[in-house]
């Protein structure tokens, strides 16, 4: 069982030793994947977001709030709060990009297929091309999010994995296989100085 989980995270994982660290991360299958899961996670921080901002509110949440383009406006104080959450969201996002992508080449993919499955979504809901400025501004930005951290992260990932692995102590650059290298410290005895 704990193997068929390995198998299907392998992917996702930027963590060598809790995966299998042999797969092709540019095979359709493993793109597919990470697709799914960084879209699952984008809609269900949404949700939880938009269920913590009814709280706050003291209404009953609605799914439209996250799948429904109808509802971003600046015309009122709910729809700047859903901007913000929106945007909240997807620096939330960049997080999870990081960490299943892992991959600054692939960060531009990642996040325009993701704002363009999250178009044909909300298209697909509300049954209408949604026609509000706000709503398009807020996609613009929350893909410059995507895009911009997204790469940075994914790089500064990367750089991290590739010069700063195996290091204890960062401050000090010591690791395990600098002090293995040091010479040991000899101690002359009584003996060998005559």
């Amino acid at each position: 069982m704990l193997s068929n989980v390995r198998h299907w995270f392998s992917g996702f994982s930027r963590l060598p030793s809790l995966m299998n660290s042999r797969y092709d991360q540019s095979s359709p299958w493993t793109l597919a994947k990470q697709i799914i899961i960084l879209q699952v996670f984008y809609y269900a921080t949404a949700i939880v977001l938009c269920y913590l901002l009814a709280l706050l509110w003291g209404i009953d949440f609605l799914f439209e709030w996250v799948f429904n383009w109808k509802h971003i406006h600046i015309n009122n104080t709910f729809g700047v709060y859903l901007i913000g959450m929106w945007l909240f969201d997807s620096f939330l996002c960049v997080v999870f990009m990081t960490i299943i992508v892992g991959r600054s080449k692939l960060a531009w993919d990642f996040a325009l297929t993701l704002k363009f499955i999250d178009l044909v979504v909300v298209c697909i809901y509300s049954s209408s091309f949604p026609s509000s400025i706000a709503w398009w501004l807020l996609q613009i930005g929350s893909a410059i999010i995507l895009v911009s951290l997204g790469t940075s992260t994914s790089r500064w990932a990367e750089l991290r994995d590739t010069f700063f692995t195996g290091l204890n102590d960062a401050e000090l650059g010591q690791s395990h296989e600098m002090r293995n290298l040091e010479a040991p410290t000899t101690t002359t005895t009584p003996a060998a100085a005559s």
